[in-house]
């Protein structure tokens, strides 16, 4: 056996060894059997090792494209935000060039920062609060062009906020729903209010507007789905939005964690 030749030449050299108690087929069969146990003591060992470090780099390569897909599927959904009523408001602003020049000039000026805001913003996750309402103070004020005094605007910032980061135009978009789906339904107009709260290391952000929620039948709901998406794409479960209706007004509501 190849332990009697490694005894004999390499540990003894010398031939009684074979005659030692050691030598037994007792012992043998021990020795044969403790080193069958090392021996498959190490495979686990060995087996366990190899897939512990392949799960570990199967769960980093699917971390990686996970985050891929999530900044893919966040740029798809920025990407549907380009409001579509900058087309109307060009052709607001034209007919107000010759009826108060001045005017149209502010209205294009806002409107170029809008477009601005859209196409730098693009790329980035979040952005401070404070830039976002600059977005929407824009938008209110190019929307007044149409509707006049039929819209009418506050806004109750908590100054806590300004510096705090939330995704891109997902205000803007929301005051958007409230003009296109309410205001601009109702005869006489109404309001739209904007509010923002600091409370338990929580961002709140509320939207109501005058009117009723109704969801038309043709109605993809896009803008709603897309601020769903995003949170919780960037928040997980943290974050929260609800769109309800309570007395005679819609208020849409964001809760957004401080990160």
């Amino acid at each position: 056996m190849a332990y009697n030749y490694l005894m004999l030449h390499y540990v003894y050299q010398r031939p009684e060894v074979l005659d030692h108690p050691s030598q037994s087929q007792k012992n043998q069969i021990a020795f044969i059997f403790v080193m069958g146990f090392l021996f498959f003591l190490w495979i686990v060992i060995y087996t366990i090792y190899r897939t512990t470090l392949q799960i570990k780099n199967n769960k980093m390569d699917r971390m990686e494209i996970e985050n891929t897909l999530k900044d893919s599927q966040l740029n798809a959904l920025k990407g549907q935000i380009n409001p579509h009523f900058m087309f109307n408001s060009l052709n607001n602003i034209r007919g107000l060039i010759l009826e108060n020049p001045e005017k149209s000039r502010e209205m294009i000026t806002r409107l170029s920062e809008m477009l601005r805001y859209s196409l730098t913003k693009n790329e980035i996750t979040t952005i401070a609060l404070e830039e976002e309402i600059e977005m929407v103070e824009n938008f209110i004020e190019i929307s007044k062009i149409q509707m006049e005094e039929r819209l009418n605007f506050i806004s109750q910032i908590d100054q806590n906020t300004l510096k705090l980061q939330i995704p891109p135009m997902i205000i803007q978009m929301l005051i958007e729903n409230a003009v296109k789906h309410g205001i601009a339904k109702l005869k006489d107009g109404g309001q739209i209010s904007l509010e923002t709260n600091l409370e338990n290391n929580n961002l709140t952000i509320l939207v109501s507007n005058t009117g009723m929620l109704t969801i038309e039948k043709d109605s993809t709901q896009l803008g709603i789905k897309n601020i769903e998406k995003r949170l919780y794409l960037i928040y997980g479960e943290k974050a929260s939005f609800k769109l309800q209706e309570i007395e005679n007004k819609v208020i849409a509501k964001i809760i957004i964690p401080i990160l």
